[in-house]
């Protein structure tokens, strides 16, 4: 056994004990400053470059009972560096406990009965400081820190499992609570879900936060509530109203499909059942939207860029915030009242408004086209001639012809 240690980064009083042939409990008598220092935590932490004493050595020599300190951090985050800090535990003091058994252990660090005979070196580990009568609330952490199952679980799931083996009643009770408020969120936004389904996603924002079996960190919150929400939407009820896919949603689900129609009207996306691009856009972003990855205002910019690229003469109008509809609509109204009208119901994929909106000049810039031409572009459509105006026009031309030929005084 040597007679000093110095601690390398990732080291831990159980580790080098180990090394060493000895015990943790042994090492921290050997080197009161562990305790009687306030940075050392009761012994809970120890340095990079800290130089410890090992038992034997600390009996021939009580002189060298003090460790020489050569860390300069004193933080509590794990160490890569000889400068850095290396947390070998939670950060209890060493106090004693009173009174020592079984039952204490588990209350004092969340561990359920049942877990006890099925992980082995947790179960070594308790009888180890029952029957040695360790007392150190710090070497008792230590010891337990380095059994798989501490290391193989977060506090959120130890604190479950004991929760849920000392007080079932008062578990199943906030079990039942926390899925029926899953159930109503899912309700409300129009999405179906079982109460198996709420029972199992309640169990798992009561976890909170657990390691997988690969040691990643998985978290289950609200986040991960509204991505499973946002996956059981169903896309599979539409019909086709006017030429135009519907999807047929109620709760939130309807309010935020109804937003997207008017987005997708207002910047000219084609909402057609032939359209399987719409469809996507339509599946993908109500999904982004529930889950919380998109927000509206992603949309716009989204719809707004595209738009100034389809109609670079209304870049100005669009880069202030306003929608393609709005934009256009002087050129809209225009055609509009040549064609007696309503406005709204001008498609932005028309084409004669398409070629009002990027009309390109002699010099081959590409503008909008001024309104007075724009009315007589509108004049020259099919739809002009079923227009007041139109018939007027065509009856004063037949009367003309009539009078020219002496059919009429």
């Amino acid at each position: 056994m040597a007679d000093k240690v110095t601690v390398k980064s990732g080291d831990t009083l159980s580790s080098i004990a180990k090394a060493n042939g000895t015990t943790v409990a042994k090492i921290i008598a050997a080197n009161p400053m562990l305790t009687n220092n306030p940075k050392y935590n009761g012994g809970s932490t120890i340095f990079s470059g800290t130089v410890l004493t090992m038992p034997s050595a600390a009996s021939a020599n009580t002189g060298l009972n003090t460790a020489v300190d050569s860390a300069t951090n004193t933080g509590n985050n794990t160490g890569t560096n000889t400068n850095t800090v290396v947390t070998t535990t939670a950060t209890q003091a060493a106090t004693k406990v009173d009174k020592l058994d079984m039952a204490t252990l588990q209350a004092k660090f969340s561990i359920a009965a049942g877990v006890i005979g099925a992980d082995s070196s947790l179960k070594t580990v308790l009888d180890k400081i029952l029957q040695d009568g360790i007392t150190s609330e710090a070497i008792m952490t230590q010891m337990i820190q380095d059994t798989l199952w501490y290391k193989n679980q977060t506090d959120k799931q130890r604190s479950y499992e004991y929760a849920k083996s000392t007080n079932p009643g008062q578990f199943a009770a906030d079990l039942q609570l926390n899925a029926s408020n899953i159930v109503k969120q899912f309700m409300g936004n129009g999405i179906k879900i079982t109460a198996a389904e709420a029972i199992g996603y309640a169990e798992q924002l009561m976890k909170s936060v657990v390691l997988d079996k690969s040691g990643k960190v998985v978290r289950y919150d609200q986040e991960f509530l509204n991505k499973i929400m946002a996956n059981a939407i169903d896309f599979s009820k539409k019909s086709v109203i006017g030429g135009k896919t519907i999807y047929n949603m109620t709760g939130k689900l309807e309010t935020v499909a109804n937003e997207l129609y008017k987005r997708a009207w207002d910047y000219g996306f084609p909402s057609s059942m032939s359209n399987t691009r719409f469809e996507g856009w339509f599946e993908n972003t109500m999904k982004g939207l529930i889950a919380g990855t998109l927000n509206p205002e992603d949309i716009d910019n989204d719809f707004q860029k595209q738009a100034m690229s389809m109609f670079p003469g209304l870049t100005n109008q669009l880069s202030q915030g306003q929608t393609l509809r709005a934009a256009a609509d002087p050129w809209i109204n225009a055609i509009a009242n040549t064609w007696e009208v309503d406005p709204n119901t001008i498609d932005l994929n028309d084409k004669y408004l398409q070629q009002a909106l990027n009309y390109t000049d002699e010099k081959g810039n590409v503008k909008t086209m001024n309104l007075y031409d724009v009315k007589k572009l509108a004049r020259r459509s099919p739809d002009a001639d079923f227009t007041s105006w139109a018939k007027e026009e065509k009856t004063g031309i037949a009367n003309t012809i009539l009078r020219d030929f002496g059919y009429l005084g």
